[in-house]
């Protein structure tokens, strides 16, 4: 049953055999017929897009990895149930050496018999036993199936994740890095007017304690920016030996205007995890139909046939041959398959009541999910309000401190303002993009093939 390597990760079909990356982007994740394998490291990793990088982590994760082999043996297993369909067929080759007792006291030969034979079984009619059992182990690569597909999404999730903290702490050593270039002018600035006899030694000692804390605060955000790569490269499945170049543009997608009752419904109708939960429910109750059909009787076909040969030469060979039907009929087993029944009913009524609550947790995740989007969407335009104002309020500090007009605590402070201004402008920016990751994650979206220059 290879074509149910196939199964879309929420009825979407797709396919793929190679086990090369692809040319585009965004489709091994799809393919169901081939082994992540991990790539040959090298020194530099050089990622155009947030999809190749993921296409990397799903190729290179041990859990992906794991996940992709549990479907392999899932499937071998389905194989195995469906095999009980055909008859079947077995050999033998014996050779026996046998000697009889004599009741006269006569001198007996010892015979040696040798010779092969084939014996057939075939089960013509069981109630439903078997197909049940077949049905059960169909689901069960299901639930497999869907259960990969949310520990895919869980790799994609964290990768993203990642990458975002990645481009937040970047944003932040360059905001920074201008602070320190802007208060380093300004104590330029301070020495031409102290040489001028126009600002006090306590300026300058004032302008030079806010580099100072400039440059502390740049190295925080360097020490923050490594380890946030470090972090990638762990969910990316990259050595930490590695430099990572991301080359790509963030550009925040635009939000359509859903209602959250949308997501929701869209949420139970393509969570991997949930329909993993559905799957293995109806397997569970195939699993008590084969048990209780297990309690009829069953039909079967039976037959053998042989040849025998004899070392002696005086013997004649002789075949012998046997066909019958054989009815089985359960009387008593101890009370275990009604046993069994019950257990698989109870199981199926458990992964009911698990389905409940992930379909509640589910809604849960999405709301929080969706309300933390608007608000990271609505506070990209708060700002940008706030980053242009300070801007506009730094230049004309700097002008005024310039012509000697304005103090230099108006003009540090002015600075201070820019540098948490651009700090938050990039911090908005990540923000949404992780408000946006987290909510396909809660909805179970699969990552789409992303235009070129864009993740």
């Amino acid at each position: 049953m290879r074509y149910l390597l196939l199964i879309p990760l929420c009825l979407v079909g797709s396919g793929a055999a190679a086990l090369d990356l692809p040319a585009h982007p965004g489709e091994f994740w799809l393919r169901r017929d081939a082994l992540p394998v991990p790539a040959t490291a090298s020194d530099t990793v050089r990622f155009t897009s947030l999809v190749a990088l993921t296409e990397h982590a799903l190729r290179t994760r041990a859990a992906s990895r794991a996940a992709w082999l549990a479907i392999q043996a899932e499937a071998a297993r389905l194989d195995e149930a469906e095999a009980a369909r055909w008859p079947t067929l077995s050999a033998q080759f014996a050779f026996t050496q046998s000697r009889a007792l004599s009741s006269s006291g006569a001198a007996v030969p010892t015979l040696h018999r040798y010779g092969p034979s084939l014996t057939l079984n075939y089960l013509i009619h069981d109630f439903g036993a078997r197909s049940a059992g077949i049905e059960a182990q169909r689901y069960q690569l299901i639930a497999r199936l869907l259960q990969n597909d949310r520990v895919l999404q869980d790799v994609i999730a964290e990768v993203e994740a990642a990458a975002f903290a990645l481009l937040a702490a970047r944003a932040r050593v360059d905001a920074e890095t201008e602070q320190e270039a802007a208060l380093r002018a300004s104590v330029d600035a301070v020495a031409i007017r102290l040489r001028g006899g126009l600002a006090s030694r306590a300026d300058e000692l004032r302008a030079r304690a806010a580099l100072a804390e400039a440059q502390r605060a740049r190295q925080l955000a360097e020490r923050d920016r490594a380890k946030a790569d470090a972090a990638l490269k762990q969910a990316a499945g990259l050595a930490q030996t590695q430099t990572l170049v991301l080359d790509w543009d963030t550009a925040p997608p635009q939000q359509a205007d859903v209602l959250l009752a949308d997501l929701l419904a869209e949420a139970e109708r393509q969570r991997p995890d949930l329909g993993a939960l559905r799957a293995a429910a109806a397997a569970a109750r195939q699993d008590a139909a084969q048990a209780r059909a297990a309690r009829w009787p069953s039909l079967s076909l039976s037959a053998n046939t042989g040849r025998t040969f004899f070392l002696e030469d005086e013997r004649t060979p002789s075949s012998t041959y046997n066909i019958g039907v054989n009815v089985v009929v359960p009387l008593a087993d101890g009370g275990r398959l009604r046993a069994a029944a019950r257990a698989a009913e109870r199981e199926a009524e458990r992964l009911d009541a698990e389905f409940d609550a992930g379909r509640a947790d589910a809604a849960r995740a999405v709301a929080d999910a969706y309300f933390d989007t608007r608000d990271a969407q609505a506070a990209r335009g708060f700002v940008a309000v706030q980053f242009d104002s300070a801007s506009e309020s730094a230049r004309a500090a700097a002008s005024r401190y310039a012509a000697g007009v304005g103090s230099l605590l108006e003009l540090l402070t002015a600075q201070a303002d820019l540098a948490r201004a651009r700090q938050a402008r990039a911090q908005a920016d990540t923000d949404w993009l992780a408000a946006f990751s987290r909510l396909n994650h809660a909805l179970g979206r699969l990552p789409g093939v992303a235009q070129e220059g864009h993740p």
